[in-house]
């Protein structure tokens, strides 16, 4: 402002002083510039003193870098209307967080104001990391098969050894996720987006630490391409355990697909599609390997009925099995046979009991089992030499309680039987039991440990029997996971 005045100064004097030496001076001119001169000096001293207020006032406090609890605790106001999916569904918490990574309707997020998604610059496209680290420490107290760091009674002893102890850490389970939401259009519609979730776990090999694509898929307007959770299966219906492979009976295989899923209503949903086929054949027979081949991909359709308090859903698949022996013509088993299952499970209950339970049952479906592909169980030859796809049958059942807010349990059982062929070898999978007891506590969103006893049996086509009891302990801490709100 200091400078200001010596411009106007200068001004001034600049017009003012030749006036004054003017040999005939106009009186009225020289009383009209004295009137501007004082009208423009009282613009000063207001400009000036209007500045010196600004400097002496207050600085307004500038923002915090990090938001107050209060306002990190509050969910924003949704960005992603959720319409088919209950409370139950959206709030049960389950420590294998597979529901979370389950396509749904329109896209719709177990969180629907969508923390955790940062904005890729430049674009409208939203990225979300997740994930776990999840730590297992294990004791066997038999030999529970070769698979380290997963339980898989199906790889239990197939003849009679030595009992031995086995004790070892495992962090096989953790794993990675990112998920990718890209607006189409103008962006104004938040159900007109692309989804794309990429998920991988470190469990590719039998004993090394090696990376394993779980699912890799992309979902626009219900149309879904890539690997994601089979059609046949349930993901919300997956019981909370802490051992991470989870019943031998159910039905959770990931495979590749294009799928189509139409909501009739908001409580009643139908879905379609085309998967992967992979006839799991007998290791060896009397002609030779097979190798396995079907007539066309799996087709598979489904049921899905939701409301506050769980939901039921239904599928049922039908699929050609069979396959040829390299190098020969007999038996020729070009001639495939068909195979067909249907499934039915759910999740009832409320915020402290809710139950989760799946029924199987088919023919040639075996390899949709946990756990079951690569045991040659899908087709056989029966006692005259023909190719028949081998009935099956599983059910598993899981009952979560929550002692208190931090504390809660699952109890769960799951039992599946293969009715071998008759050309099956004595040492093939036939029946299997399981069952699991946990205590788990998770004091914040992000951290969870807890201890649980695993009890699994194994007997063969043969009549060989195998039990294999585990007591396991395991502590996970959560990536980019935000309070479920009550």
């Amino acid at each position: 402002m200091k400078h200001l005045f010596l411009r106007y100064l200068f001004f001034v004097l600049s017009v003012c002083v030749p006036c004054v030496r003017a040999q005939s001076p106009d009186l009225n001119q020289l009383k009209g510039k004295l009137e501007q001169l004082e009208q423009m000096m009282n613009d000063l001293k207001q400009q000036i003193a209007a500045a010196e207020n600004a400097q002496s006032a207050p600085a307004a406090p500038s923002a915090p870098l990090v938001a107050p609890a209060s306002q990190l605790s509050k969910v924003p106001t949704p960005l992603v209307p959720v319409e088919h999916m209950g409370d139950l569904t959206m709030r049960r918490e389950a420590a294998n967080q597979n529901a979370e990574s389950a396509p749904r309707i329109n896209n719709e997020d177990m969180d629907p104001a969508l923390r955790g998604f940062f904005r890729l610059p430049g674009t409208g496209t939203l990225i979300k990391f997740g994930g776990f680290i999840k730590t297992d420490v294990f004791v066997d107290t038999n030999q529970a098969g070769s698979y380290y760091g997963a339980y898989v009674p199906s790889s239990f002893p197939s003849s009679p050894q030595p009992h031995t102890v086995n004790a070892t850490v495992s962090m096989r389970p953790s794993r990675f996720s990112a998920e990718f939401r890209q607006p189409v259009g103008s962006g104004d519609d938040s159900n007109d987006s692309v989804k794309g979730y990429f998920e991988f776990d470190f469990l590719s090999n039998y004993d090394r630490n090696s990376l394993r694509l779980r699912q890799f898929y992309a979902q626009y307007k219900n149309v879904l391409a890539g690997q994601a959770w089979t059609t046949f299966g349930d993901a919300d219906a997956f019981p909370d355990t802490l051992e991470f492979e989870g019943p031998p009976g159910i039905i959770c295989s990931r495979q590749p697909m294009i799928r189509y899923t139409q909501a009739i209503n908001k409580a009643n949903s139908i879905a379609f599609a085309v998967e992967k086929t992979g006839t799991d054949t007998p290791f060896s027979t009397q002609y030779g390997s097979p190798v396995g081949s079907s007539t066309r991909p799996d087709m598979i359709g489904s049921y899905r009925y939701e409301n506050q308090h769980g939901h039921l859903y239904f599928a049922a698949i039908s699929r050609s099995v069979g396959g040829v022996i390299p190098n020969s013509t007999v038996p020729d088993l070009r001639n495939h046979a068909e195979a067909f299952g249907g499934s039915l499970s759910g999740v009832w209950g409320g915020s402290k009991n809710n139950m989760v339970f799946q029924a199987v049952i088919g023919k040639g479906i075996s390899n949709y089992y946990n756990d079951n592909y690569g045991l040659g169980t899908d087709v056989g030859f029966d006692a005259h030499g023909h190719l028949v796809a081998t009935p099956t049958g599983s059910g598993e059942i899981g009952y979560q309680h929550y002692w208190t807010k931090l504390l809660r349990s699952t109890f769960s059982y799951a039992y599946l039987q293969i009715n071998n062929t008759a050309g099956d070898p004595g040492n093939i999978y036939h029946i299997s039991h399981y069952a699991t007891a946990n205590l788990i506590v998770q004091p914040t969103t992000s951290f969870l440990f807890g201890a649980e006893y695993i009890y699994g049996s194994l007997e063969r086509k043969d009549g060989f029997k195998w039990v294999a009891p585990r007591i396991q302990a395991s502590v996970t801490y959560y990536l980019n996971k935000y309070p479920k709100e009550n």
